[in-house]
Parts: C-alpha cells; structure tokens; sequence
C-alpha cells in the first residue's frame, strides 16, 4: 500500500498537469512576481476619460467563433499573443487528499514543443514533452515511454503553442451551447470538437469574457480520465492575461496549481526540447 500512492501520482500526475497548463496558457500560462516585458498599469490599458464615462453596453455573444475571438481580445489580443515566441512557467502544485506537495516548470515554444518538469518529493522527477513529432515521458517510476495513439495526438494537440489563435485549425467544429453558472458565475459554453472527434468543452466568463475552464477527457496509460479544469487569478504579464491559479479535478482528487514566475522569451537553450537519451534510445523515438 505504501507503494500506491506514489506510483499513481507519477503514474498521471505530468498528464493531468499538462491539461491544467495547456488550458491557462491559451490552449495552448505569479501571485508573486513576473520578469519579462513589464505588465502595461491600468492607466495606460484605460480608454481616454470621454469614452470610459459612456460604456457601450455589453452585447449578447450568439455563436461559439463570436465568443472565442472576444476571448482572444480579452486575453491581449491577437497581435500581441502572435508576437511570443516562447513561454516559461514555474510554480507549486499540491494534492490535499494525498498530501502531497511539489514544484513544477513548464517551457514552451512553436509549433508545439514542450517539457514539463516536475519534482515530487518521495517520488522524484517526473518529465513529459514533445519533440519535434515525438511524444514522450520520462518517469521515476513506470520508466520511460513513447508516446502513441490517441494520447499521443491530444497530446500534440494540447501542446500547441498559442493553441487559442489556432482554434479553427485545431477544432473545427464549435458550438456554443448557451450560458450556465460555472465556478459560480455566468459563463458561456463552448463545445469544440477536434478532426478525430476528440472534444472538449471550454467556459468563458460572461463579463470578462476570460476563460474560466475546460471540461474533457484527459487520455493517458491508464485509460480515459474525465477532468475539470477551473483557471482563475488572471493577470497581465506582458501586455498579455494569463491564469495563475488552477485547481484540477478528477473524481475524489484535486491538483491545486499555483503560478509564481511567468517568463515571456525567455532565452532557452538549445538542447532544452532534445529528447532524453533514455527516450531517444526506444523504438518510435524517431521524429
């Protein structure tokens, strides 16, 4: 019993923080301090005085491509989010129900090169990401793998950098299933659906029109886990919104993320997104 704990954390923890991530960094992401590009103050973002008196009311969305550009829009819009090259986060994460508490980096870059580095006491590093075509993990206790499948293409397509500026290309079938209270709050519903039937669906705060999370089924070695994703803690790094805080949920267990540094082209090494030698050395590692 003593072994379980830890080999189901390592077994789905780098999966399920994955699709945390990927839903806060645009689908692709501190309460403590970011470093690149300067957050732009809530003076400069403000309209001139004469147009901030008279607000155009806000109007009803009625179509999923409607909501999802104003999200964009909301978000920083798509000339600044285009602009990014590369993205580095890092923060804490912590299972109440198990007790368990780590830290976690994640490094991201076009078109969807990613690593996900994260340490869990007891267990030790866990790691997953995509190289060039090649999905893979490197972990302490199950070993290291390729990859396939259909876990492979969700997660090719999770790992797709600023996914949200693609999302016709990613899901092109979307519907917007009306307005519902989510995380308590009004929300409009949105039900993308990806070219091999793959769907997800997303919540857009009404007011803000930021996303406030994602509903899917997380696919990994251990079958097809249904997951909620809630993003919450929105600020500006950058001239761009990203969330700080997510809480992911699946049956009885919740993963609690907390985003400290958010880096926006950050210089990344070379070799950052090389395949480990332990995952080049097995079959199917090939680009």
């Amino acid at each position: 019993m003593t072994r379980s704990r830890p080999f189901l954390a390592a077994a789905l923890l780098a999966t399920l923080l994955a699709a945390a991530l990927a839903a806060a960094c645009g689908g692709a992401q501190a309460p403590a301090t970011t470093q690149p590009a300067p957050a732009v103050s809530a003076e400069a973002a403000a309209p001139p005085a004469a147009a901030a008196a008279t607000p155009a009311p806000a109007r009803e969305l009625t179509t999923a491509e409607a909501v999802l550009e104003a999200s964009i829009a909301a978000q920083g819009g798509r000339a600044r989010m285009g602009q990014i090259k590369a993205l580095r986060q890092s923060g804490t994460f912590q299972i109440s129900q198990m007790g368990m508490k780590g830290s976690m980096t994640s490094v991201a870059a076009p078109p969807h090169s990613t690593l996900l580095v994260i340490e869990l006491p007891g267990v030790g590093k866990l790691q997953q990401g995509v190289s060039g075509d090649v999905a893979w993990e490197l972990n302490p206790i199950t070993g290291a793998r390729v990859v396939t499948g259909d876990e492979r293409a969700q997660l090719l397509r999770e790992a797709a950098f600023s996914g949200d500026l693609i999302w016709k290309q990613l899901y092109p079938k979307a519907e917007l299933a009306g307005v519902v209270t989510f995380a308590g709050q009004p929300a409009y519903k949105v039900v993308l659906t990806a070219p091999d039937g793959d769907a997800q669906t997303r919540y857009f705060a009404k007011d803000t029109l930021l996303p406030l999370g994602v509903e899917m089924v997380a696919r990994s070695q251990m079958g097809k886990l249904p997951v909620a994703v809630e993003l919450s803690d929105w600020r500006e790094v950058g001239g761009v919104k990203y969330a700080h805080r997510m809480q992911r949920k699946e049956g009885p267990q919740t993963i609690e993320v907390a985003i400290d540094k958010i880096e926006i082209d950050p210089q990344l090494d070379p070799s950052t997104f090389a395949l480990p030698p332990e995952i080049a050395a097995l079959p199917g590692a090939k680009p």
